[in-house]
């Protein structure tokens, strides 16, 4: 009986551990002075050289060096990762202000930071035979994305109405070809599918820099998670800063990530990336002002039935 007691006894103890082990959150440790194990955190990119800072921090194990357990998943679009954080199936992405802010209507997803800027990354490309953008009739759209945001901007810019114009929606992979059977008259997006164009025969007729606008890639998170694991996300958001300033120091790093992770050419992706700036800064107030101009344009357009606010999606603070 003694030892059926003792036997018992043990399976308790051995029980309650467990118990108190499942109860634990991912970011506690058991104690003993044993390190906590990471946090798995799921991180989606898109399939285009502007990623290339995360491309670097995955491939360079960044992430791993600075005690992170991250890993990369590659979408068609960059508003995959946006979708896969309100499926819970990711905690982080990279993706424009513009599709992060579309999103973030849809769930709870903040920005963190900007990890990249450029005024010519984005280009309007045009099919063969088009010298102006009064020709274009015909306008490839990926609903909800800065394209088409862009696109809006290309015709204010040019005072020409949403109403005298049609709207071809497609994927961004879609539209060189869409261009060269003539099926758009043009579109306005970001490399490499404006070149992609150019080599089926179109022309580049400006860059969102010539309409006013500087694209943002922000560093989107899944908000409830971030509440949970600031301190991971922080880390998160240093590595690709660490990265970034890697690719500053040497560009020709940038076109070396980005052909082992997607197979554009290293010399053709670095060619795509003059003129972007990769680092990771906070939110300024001209960029929450810019961001709000986006949101409105997306109710007007009833992209969204409801805009997000851009000073409580973009958290400051961060970077």
């Amino acid at each position: 009986m003694r030892a059926l007691r003792a036997a018992v006894a043990a399976l308790l103890v051995t029980a309650a551990v467990a118990a108190c082990a499942e109860n634990q959150s991912p970011t506690e440790s058991g104690g003993g002075g044993e390190a906590a194990p990471s946090v798995a955190v799921n991180f989606g990119v898109g399939v285009d050289p502007a990623y290339s800072p995360i491309y670097l921090a995955d491939q360079e194990k960044l992430f791993q060096a600075n005690g992170l357990n991250v890993t990369v998943t590659q979408f068609q679009e960059g508003t995959g990762g946006l979708d896969a954080i309100l499926a819970k199936q990711g905690q982080f992405t990279a993706s424009t202000e513009s599709s992060l802010l579309n999103r973030a209507t849809r769930g709870d997803i903040k920005g963190l930071a900007v990890f990249s800027q450029s005024p010519s990354f984005i280009k309007l490309v045009a099919r063969s035979g088009i010298a102006d953008v009064a020709g274009i009739k015909k306008y490839g759209v990926v609903p909800g994305t800065v394209n088409e945001y862009a696109t809006n901007k290309v015709l204010a810019a040019r005072g020409i109405s949403r109403e005298s114009v049609e709207f071809v929606n497609a994927s961004p992979a879609e539209m060189p070809a869409l261009l060269q059977r003539g099926d758009v008259d043009g579109y306005i997006m970001w490399e490499p599918w404006p070149s992609r164009g150019v080599a089926n025969g179109g022309k580049v007729l400006l860059t969102s820099g010539d309409i006013g606008y500087v694209y943002n890639l922000v560093i989107g998170v899944d908000g409830a998670w971030y509440e949970a694991n600031k301190e991971t996300a922080k880390k998160v958001v240093q590595t690709i800063g660490q990265a970034c300033e890697q690719l500053t120091q040497d560009p020709a790093k940038a076109g070396t990530v980005t052909e082992k992770a997607i197979k554009v050419p290293a010399k053709e992706a670095q060619t795509l990336l003059e003129g972007v700036q990769c680092q990771v800064r906070d939110f300024t107030d001209d960029d929450l002002k810019r961001y709000g101009e986006i949101a409105q344009f997306q109710q007007d357009s009833k992209i969204v039935t409801q805009k997000a606010d851009p000073a409580t999606v973009m958290v400051k603070g961060v970077a």
